[in-house]
């Protein structure tokens, strides 16, 4: 049976703090790989400010160079929100024979209850918390705690480009050449099926 890997999120951009997240829990659960799953339209969080295409391309550069990372569109193409007990379900219908671990932030995890169909989750997927340097949490029963030393957040990334300070190391490469190229986070608040 192979352990696989959900690592879901708005990734807007995707930064350092979520490859280090996404590496150590592959190692310490010893997961087969990991599929990072860019969201359509968020549901408990402000609307995303770059498009689903431009963050899939942004989680595709990110990723490229390690083997045991991959990336899904399932949440985008199915459009509207997105609701991590679908896409559970939709994996272990196409892989019943793989063990499901769903990787999540720690402010994700305090809202766990206003999930839908938050209860059910733990019945298609084991729950690993990433812990944020400052913030306290008990985890559940039902849940583990991966804690994170590094205090990274795409919120500041995207401030830092408003102010032009720069994001090198922040993020890689070629995630910071893409956003560059593609003019992103200097704008308003665009509606998040919108392309630049």
């Amino acid at each position: 049976m192979s352990n696989i890997g959900i690592f879901g999120g708005a990734f807007d951009p995707p930064h350092t703090g979520h490859l280090i997240i996404a590496e150590q829990a592959r190692q310490i659960f010893k997961l087969n790989k990991i599929v990072w799953i860019p969201l359509n339209i968020p549901t408990h969080k402000p609307s995303v400010i770059a498009s689903a295409k431009h963050r899939f391309d942004l989680v595709k550069l990110a990723i490229s160079d390690n083997p045991y990372f991959e990336i899904s569109d399932i949440e985008i193409k199915r459009k509207g929100k997105s609701f991590m007990i679908d896409t559970l379900m939709e994996f272990k219908k196409n892989i019943p024979s793989s063990n499901i671990f769903l990787i999540i932030g720690i402010d994700e995890a305090k809202n766990f209850h206003k999930w839908k169909d938050y209860k059910k989750i733990p019945e298609f997927a084991n729950i690993i918390v990433i812990g944020r340097p400052g913030i306290e949490y008990t985890t559940p029963q039902n849940m583990k705690l991966l804690p994170l030393m590094l205090d990274i957040s795409s919120t500041k990334i995207r401030e830092f480009i408003k102010q032009k300070i720069s994001i090198k190391y922040l993020v890689p490469n070629s995630v910071e050449k893409y956003i560059k190229n593609k003019k992103l986070y200097t704008k308003p608040l665009s509606p998040p099926e919108a392309d630049d």
